[in-house]
């Protein structure tokens, strides 16, 4: 006997694409977009969402949220919903770039990646790169998460670098903390380096 379809559709909140069950959704989710940028995970449940303080409100009345949580995912269409102006969406805007390097596109989901990307492929030092090409889980909030880093870099004379890119404003983050602390030693096992550059390191390299 087939099984009877209750025709209710969950839609995701990041890309509109709908599914017949929760797990399939949350499954989508976690696997097809980007914790932090498309997504947060509750700390209680580990459920994917959008806005935690709504969530909590619904779902864990009286808990109290973690510090140094993050609460909202930046989720491009949003903004624009809000109709904050062009200077502020042009800080999350987010798109393909061609790499004449690595001939192919590649993805970023914000002004400040787009700027680091593009010093990669002017770098003759470096060989090629690719983003969001790996993750790696780490522990947070009691339990385990998969953390996506936005760059892998070789270079010329063989030197990798996996590069985390976020704003100054994010690095104190508890759970940013524990993402980082879980690739240093990804990285340290594979004798690669990891950095974690801001609005000031890519001054330097200029």
């Amino acid at each position: 006997m087939n099984k009877k379809n209750t025709g209710r559709n969950y839609c995701c909140f990041a890309c509109d694409k709908s599914f017949d069950e929760l797990d399939l959704l949350r499954s989508h989710i976690t696997t097809d977009h980007k914790e932090g940028d498309d997504y947060v995970i509750c700390p209680i449940c580990t459920s994917p969402t959008r806005d935690l303080i709504t969530h909590y409100r619904s779902r864990h009345i009286g808990e109290t949220i973690p510090q140094g949580s993050q609460t909202r995912a930046l989720i491009i269409r949003d903004i624009k919903k809000k109709g904050i102006s062009n200077k502020l969406t042009t800080k999350f805007k987010q798109g393909n770039f061609y790499s004449e390097k690595n001939k192919c596109n590649i993805f970023f989901r914000s002004g400040l990646e787009l700027k680091f990307i593009k010093h990669l492929e002017k770098n003759p030092k470096v060989k090629k790169y690719k983003a969001e090409s790996l993750q790696i889980e780490y522990f947070f909030n009691g339990g385990n998460h998969n953390y996506i880093p936005d760059i892998l870099i070789e270079y010329t004379d063989g030197k990798i670098e996996l590069w985390e890119i976020k704003p100054k404003s994010q690095v104190k983050w508890d759970k940013n903390i524990a993402k980082w602390k879980a690739a240093n030693i990804y990285c340290k096992k594979r004798n690669w380096e990891f950095i974690v550059m801001t609005e000031n390191a890519l001054k330097t390299l200029k």
